[in-house]
């Protein structure tokens, strides 16, 4: 079996989101680190408007706020949004007046293996080796503690129900690949 990362399709080729509201990064609001949150208010994020082009990126159903999450719009979470619920949250956004939804993936299993990786000089991992073993058959979406603040993961079975939902549905900006260097 074959661990893959979940990640925004092409980061470069779509519009990315940006918060509104500086305090809500000072304050961390979106570290995407498995632990489950609360949000009382939805906060505000929108489209980053790049001021020396002419023409913006296109807007994808799964775009990019931070590492290790992902943010739906209304089309991808009717799609994927029940197999998604079982690994994790979705968190409400208000998205220049529209909703979107910040996916919080909270299930989390210990499948780096440490010894096999290649670390930094300080002992970060670089590129991950995985335990395969550690991880389940049935689909699934998951963190591992080692690396949960930047990456979100799934098995074979998970890519398989993710994919073919995202192409039956045509989702754009949602991908499943190997996992590269940190």
């Amino acid at each position: 079996m074959a661990i893959w990362e979940l990640r925004c399709a092409a980061p470069n080729d779509f519009a990315m989101l940006v918060p509104i509201d500086r305090d809500d990064l000072e304050e961390d609001l979106f570290d995407a680190t498995g632990a489950p949150k609360q949000w009382v208010d939805r906060p505000r994020v929108a489209f980053h408007v790049e001021k020396r082009r002419k023409v913006q990126k296109p807007r994808a159903n799964v775009s990019l706020l931070v590492p290790g999450a992902l943010v739906l719009d209304e089309k991808a979470r009717a799609t994927l949004g029940e197999f998604l619920l079982r690994f994790g949250q979705l968190l409400e956004l208000d998205c220049e007046g529209e909703p979107r939804w910040f996916y919080n993936v909270t299930r989390m299993i210990a499948c780096v293996d440490a010894r096999r990786s290649e670390t930094f000089e300080d002992g970060g991992i670089a590129r991950e080796a995985f335990d395969e073993s550690a991880v389940p058959s049935e689909p699934l979406v998951f963190k591992d503690p080692r690396t949960a603040s930047v990456r979100m993961y799934v098995n074979d079975a998970g890519k398989a129900v993710i994919e073919r939902a995202a192409a039956n549905a045509g989702l754009t900006g949602i991908e499943c690949g190997e996992p590269g260097p940190l």
